[in-house]
């Protein structure tokens, strides 16, 4: 199989849009999440988890979870959380050290890039802190990533599909696949080297583009998923 961004990407994307066989597709739950996220009506951070709007950002981030499967499984969400985990953790994401990180692009961590170890160090402690939050809720990689990638858009959804793409396409490249700051430079490295073509993939409603990482994330899992349907793998997995 050969790698064609644009052709994967489009490919995911068509199944966002509605159909008329399916009004209301499943996939299209990342753009509202991310479009409530980046509405630029909001004048900072702080909005977000404001006493009038924590409890609608919890509802946001809680919704996009469970429909991209992460209330299933062993994460252990679906038996030990309820709304004030979500609220928990839109608190510590938005009053922590997220805004920093929010701030930044992919290309903030290209090899190149300035303060590349600190915005990797960033990052890192992000992931960390989502940890200290319910101790009987398993933090996965999957969990974490799938969570950035709601609400920030510049690291991708660690699945089981964009994994099997990676160790297909980049069988030398393990860091591509850890939920690390070392890990999206190791991707911003494989986008600079495929010239990533520009893709006009915007938001419905809000017209926002979609980040790279985002591209690459779609491109990579329907690589994934072509790939295990070629093996004769059913799909039972999520986005």
């Amino acid at each position: 199989m050969t790698f064609d961004v644009r052709t994967y990407a489009e490919a995911y994307y068509k199944n966002i849009q509605p159909s008329p066989d399916n009004d209301y597709p499943r996939l299209k739950a990342w753009e509202f999440l991310y479009e409530y996220i980046w509405d630029e009506r909001r004048s900072c951070w702080g909005d977000l988890i404001a006493d009038d709007q924590l409890e609608t950002t919890a509802l946001h981030i809680g919704f996009y979870l469970a429909n991209w499967g992460m209330f299933r499984g062993s994460s252990g969400l679906l038996q030990n959380s309820n709304l004030d985990l979500m609220k928990a953790l839109a608190t510590l994401l938005f009053e922590g050290q997220g805004p920093e990180l929010f701030e930044l692009k992919m290309a903030d961590f290209a090899p190149s890039a300035p303060k590349l170890a600190y915005n990797q160090a960033l990052l890192d402690s992000v992931f960390e802190s989502m940890e200290s939050l319910a101790s009987n809720v398993s933090w996965t990689d999957t969990l974490k990533t799938k969570i950035l990638m709601g609400i920030w858009g510049e690291f991708p959804a660690l699945d089981r599909f964009y994994i099997s793409a990676c160790r297909d396409l980049f069988p030398r490249r393990l860091s591509i696949t850890s939920a690390s700051g070392r890990g999206l430079t190791a991707l911003a490295r494989v986008v600079h080297e495929l010239n990533l073509p520009t893709l006009n993939l915007k938001t419905e409603r809000l017209k926002l583009p979609y980040p790279t990482a985002r591209v690459m994330d779609m491109a990579l899992f329907q690589y994934g998923l072509v790939l295990a349907q070629d093996q004769g793998t059913s799909e039972k997995g999520t986005d």
